[in-house]
């Protein structure tokens, strides 16, 4: 009788997450094969018995933002920082560079 390998689950955990960071199903299954070997197929099923969940459906245009940069000095070390704020809803979202 033939029997089935189950992937444990932090491994299909990692692989989900190497997919949804941006990686495609064979740059992620060449990652988690590295340390578990699993093949694209396996993640793209993962994804399809898992079914992911859109946290947010609508899109919404912005359509004005207000960007703020400045530099700072931590320690030794310049680091730029850059703000966007949204004037209507007041959300900022922010981005740190280290030089």
């Amino acid at each position: 009788m033939l029997t089935r390998n189950r992937t444990p689950s932090k491994y299909v955990y990692y692989g989900l997450h190497l997919y949804f960071s941006g990686l495609s199903l064979r740059k992620a299954s060449e990652r988690l094969s590295q340390i578990y070997k699993r093949n694209h197929v396996s993640i793209w099923n993962w994804i399809q018995k898992y079914r992911p969940q859109k946290l947010k459906a609508s899109r919404r245009r912005i359509l004005e933002y207000i960007v703020d940069e400045t530099m700072l000095k931590v320690g030794s070390e310049f680091v730029w920082l850059w703000v966007a704020t949204e004037p209507d809803r007041k959300q900022a979202n922010s981005r740190t560079v280290y030089l």
